[in-house]
């Protein structure tokens, strides 16, 4: 379809800039999840994957095209995930971007398929998003049932970010992002968006949350590797994924507009 995707190349994604826990409540806590950081533009109902750069890599990830089912038109921010043994893998997403055949692409999908990670929404049906604070924007993207579809998950939010840093620690993953709850999505504003690498940056405190383990969808059909995506961490509080999801629709969308260093390597 011609134009498919104009609109997600004129937007400058944020990116977080490196640091120590901020810590408060005007903060929000997630996973550093350790993927290829993606775009995913659905127009009139087609799907649009652009990297940082603007790459158009949409062929190379079939396994999200189920994300124009649950939403008709709607921008969004999050990263492909890949996994080798239980764990986030650099190398992994290496040789999937390399794979320029289509063909190859949908067989490596099906051997070892990514998951999105979505952490932000910044179009929904026409209205832009960006300058709405990120609380009111996850809130929007809870609502969206987008755990419904086999291949994408809601990066999960925590406000203990001291917890949730000695649990990502304790399971070998990168480490945490803090983001600030009352801003909007500014790419000229990156210290509203910390990266905590958990080798680094030791908790000020001990956790004292009891062990919890990080939600998933429990979906039959979503395979190991969802699931595997989501070890249990100790010390961890319970996420969110913001918001309650619910509805119903065609195949245009379940959602009504009035509701409310590879490429893109982190």
């Amino acid at each position: 379809m011609q134009g498919v995707g104009e609109r997600s190349a004129g937007i400058v994604p944020m990116q977080p800039v490196p640091g120590r826990l901020p810590v408060g409540g005007q903060w929000s806590y997630e996973v550093d999840w350790s993927g290829i950081r993606l775009l995913a533009d659905v127009d009139q109902g087609t799907l649009c994957l652009r990297t940082l750069e603007g790459d158009d890599v949409t062929a190379r990830f079939p396994e999200f095209a189920g994300l124009a089912d649950v939403v008709a038109d709607g921008l969004f921010d999050g990263e492909a995930v890949l996994l080798d043994a239980g764990q986030p893998s650099s190398l992994a997403l290496f040789d999937r971007l390399r794979r320029a055949d289509p063909r190859k692409a949908r067989s490596l999908a099906r051997e070892r398929p990514a998951i999105f990670m979505v952490y932000d929404v910044l179009r929904l049906y026409g209205v832009p998003l960006t300058e709405r604070p990120l609380d009111e924007r996850r809130a929007t993207l809870g609502r969206l049932s987008l755990d419904e579809v086999g291949r994408i998950q809601v990066s999960p939010v925590y406000d203990d970010g001291v917890a949730l840093l000695a649990g990502v620690r304790e399971q070998g993953l990168p480490g945490v992002m803090a983001r600030r709850r009352d801003t909007g999505y500014d790419a000229e504003a990156p210290q509203d968006w910390v990266r905590v690498v958990a080798g680094v940056d030791a908790p000020p405190t001990a956790p004292t949350a009891e062990i919890t383990d990080l939600p998933v969808a429990d979906r039959a059909d979503a395979g190991p590797a969802l699931s595997a995506i989501a070890p249990s961490l100790p010390g961890l509080p319970a996420g969110s994924s913001s918001g309650s999801s619910g509805g119903s629709g065609s195949r245009r969308g379940r959602h009504s507009r009035d509701e409310d260093h590879a490429p893109g390597l982190w």
